[in-house]
């Protein structure tokens, strides 16, 4: 190496600012210099640095390097494709070099490098707590392949270190909360964004900088930053349609890639049907996805990708794999959501005509579920009877399982919800819910509640790690109907839910260090149980109220799944996406819902004396639907009710409730002794139950 000083004087030791900032050679020449000169451009000098101090020099090469980054994404310069490609190298081993994500032994932490001249941050190296890109890859494999997303196979990645930076930065994001920094995810889901937006603005996304996009995304909606979630969504879905991944006779048998780029789209459509936003005339229309439609479009050109080939527990070729299965019930799941939109809008349609959205739901579910292929069902894989070790080892297969079993529950249960049928007739004076669809109604939600609580119970006892967010919000929903029953003039029933409302909330709390999405849900849960008894520091195991107060704004929060990580949207999508001049104003239906502090008062009184006649199944019993007064101080006995109190003088009654206690519903009770130890829990022996798993009633009614 030729001495420093030789080195120095083959360039100059100073280039102008113009100069500087296009990072091209400089003259030199003083006043202007020749180039300054030919581009009729103002020449100016830097004044001399001084001498750098140890650690300046990394610190100025970070800041060219994010001067580079802004220049490129502002359009403000023009650079020919290889000096894209440099600056793009440049970056790659800058972060490399700083970050060491690809060195298995690497433990450091990201920091931002905080400068009001620049919107750009890189991480920098701090000695601490970071998580290195094999680790991540690790940590993804065990916890979030095929829960919810499935773009790739371990053995499909032959070399981790050539993977692009971008997918590495993603999958970190996502590996984060695994971590003991978990809050470094944003570090690395600022690093991800920013390359792919560089191959978006540069003409040079690849298939793995979609799926970095879906990974993305995810990392956004876990973590309560719903307004970037959906717009790396939409930037996934497009960069898509572009590559023409939406259509059929895009894939070809002999790509290698085929089978990853249906994966791909098949979970990008997965995000869809979960997060995607349910209002407006650019949300994608669900009709559009019935999946089991695509054999029968034949001539129609509009027809679907195939799923991805998933032969994990399938007994012959022709089975529907587990994961494509969840993608069925997924597409169920968004109309779901779609319908609970509906209701909080005050534009539910009578659940009882032959075209509502209730009914046609109901009619997709059972033909899906008509299809689910006999290996998959409940009584033949006896989830129940498998160690523990075993589900460990096939967590591809089990992970997928249970979140099907948990949406077919969850989806019965939040289309009977009374919730929303209480709140229709509260804006909907005329309408008058059939004594029959009520019932049936009734009994419907309870079921599948209790059963999403008997899925938690297997769940713990089989240690089986979950860590979709989905399914957090589907116990959240669980508890809500348990906390509707709390209040049950059954003294059996009022327990059970008691205790079955106690475990859907622990479950729920196991998921908080995990994602802050369901952090948010859980405050929401327990704001609402301190309105609906009243005390903030209620002991809930020992509570056993008689009426309950639903606050109304929080309980759509839960069914919709709103959380923004306790900020309004308005103040989220200033923060991290929009300039405050596009900031969209609160609309009139926020302002009213904001204000709108309005409960539901929940009532159950004494239950009446019923005579049964058994010899016809029970239907003598009555099932009265009216409006009753509001019962005086002074009167005696009255029916057993279920209504809401409102400024009207009326309060809604539901059907009595004993017709859930006769001798045609034993699964729904267990034996008291089972819930003494409430602080101990977390698992029953369900072999000692009644009605256990044992193969008895309880296990015979309403699985898949």
């Amino acid at each position: 190496m030729p001495p420093e000083s030789s080195r120095q004087r083959l360039r100059s030791n100073h280039a102008c600012l113009n100069c500087r900032r296009k990072k091209i050679r400089c003259p030199g020449e003083k006043p202007a210099c020749s180039c300054c000169v030919r581009l009729n451009q103002q020449c100016s000098y830097a004044a001399a640095p001084a001498r750098a101090v140890l650690g300046e020099q990394s610190r100025d090469k970070l800041a060219d390097l994010e001067e580079k980054v802004n220049l490129i994404l502002s359009g403000n310069i023009p650079i020919q494709t290889t000096r894209q490609e440099q600056i793009l190298e440049e970056i790659k081993t800058s972060l490399s070099s700083k970050t060491g994500h690809h060195a298995p032994s690497n433990e450091r932490r990201y920091s931002t490098n905080h400068n009001s001249s620049s919107s750009a941050r890189f991480p920098v190296e701090e000695p601490a707590r970071g998580v290195s890109g094999s680790k991540a890859i690790d940590l993804f494999f065990k916890y979030w392949h095929r829960q919810p997303l499935w773009c790739f196979n371990l053995d499909e990645l032959e070399d981790q270190d050539d993977l692009p930076d971008e997918l590495v930065w993603s999958i970190q994001a996502l590996a984060a909360p695994f971590t003991q920094d978990p809050d470094q995810w944003q570090h690395y889901a600022n690093n991800a964004r920013r390359l792919i937006m560089f191959r978006v603005a540069n003409g040079t996304v690849e298939l793995a900088t979609i799926e970095s996009l879906c990974f993305l995304s995810y990392s956004f909606f876990i973590n309560a930053e719903g307004h970037l979630g959906q717009f790396h969504l939409s930037l996934a879905s497009q960069l898509c349609r572009s590559a023409m991944l939406d259509l059929d006779s895009s894939y070809n048998e002999n790509d290698p890639l085929t089978e990853r780029k249906k994966r791909l789209f098949w979970s990008l459509q997965t995000l869809e049907q979960t997060y995607g936003r349910q209002t407006g005339l650019l949300n994608v229309p669900t009709e559009t996805w019935r999946p089991w439609f695509s054999s029968h479009q034949g001539a129609n050109k509009h027809r679907h990708p195939p799923l991805p080939r998933d032969d994990i527990g399938c007994s012959s070729p022709n089975d529907t794999g587990i994961w494509s299965m969840t993608v069925y019930f997924g597409w169920i799941w968004s109309r779901v959501r779609a319908y609970v939109t509906d209701c909080s809008n005050n534009q539910l349609k009578e659940p009882w005509w032959h075209d509502s959205t209730y009914a046609m739901i109901l009619s997709d579910l059972m033909e899906i579920e008509n299809r689910t292929p006999l290996c998959h069902r409940y009584e033949q894989v006896k989830f129940y009877e498998r160690k523990a070790e075993e589900l460990r080892l096939n967590r591809a297969y089990w992970v997928p399982w249970l979140k099907a079993q948990f949406m077919y529950h969850a989806i019965l249960t939040i289309l009977n919800h009374p919730f929303l049928y209480i709140v229709a007739s509260k804006h909907n004076p005329n309408l008058a819910i059939p004594n029959s669809f009520w019932r049936r109604s009734s009994e419907l939600v309870l079921l599948h509640a209790t059963w999403i609580v008997r899925l938690i119970d297997m769940v713990l006892e089989k240690q089986v790690r979950l860590v979709d967010p989905s399914i957090c919000h589907m116990a959240a929903i669980a508890a809500t109907v348990q906390l509707y029953f709390c209040c049950s003039a059954d003294p059996r029933l009022k327990f059970k839910s008691n205790v079955d409302l106690t475990k859907c909330r622990r479950f729920l709390k196991s998921f908080v260090p995990l994602s802050r999405a369901c952090e948010a849900l859980n405050e929401t849960l327990d704001k609402m149980m301190s309105i609906a008894s009243g005390s903030e520091n209620m002991n809930y195991e020992d509570w056993m109220p008689s009426k309950i107060h639903l606050n109304i704004s929080l309980m759509w929060d839960i069914l919709q799944f709103n959380c923004n990580n306790n900020l309004s949207s308005q103040e989220t999508l200033t923060s991290n996406l929009l300039h405050s001049s596009l900031t969209p104003l609160p609309s009139d239906r926020e302002e009213e819902m904001d204000d709108d502090c309005s409960t539901l008062e929940i009532i159950a009184t004494t239950s009446p004396e019923v005579t049964v006649d058994t010899a016809d199944g029970g239907q003598a019993v009555p099932m009265s639907f009216y409006r009753a007064s509001v019962p005086s101080a002074a009167s005696g006995n009255t029916p057993t009710t279920t209504g809401t109190k409102s400024s009207q003088q009326e309060k809604l009654v539901a059907p009595p409730e004993n017709f859930m206690f006769n001798s045609s519903t034993p699964w729904l009770w267990a034996d008291p002794t089972q819930f003494e130890d409430m602080e101990n829990m977390s698992y029953v022996d369900f072999q000692t139950i009644p009605g256990s798993a044992g193969g008895s009633a309880w296990w015979d009614l309403g699985n898949l």
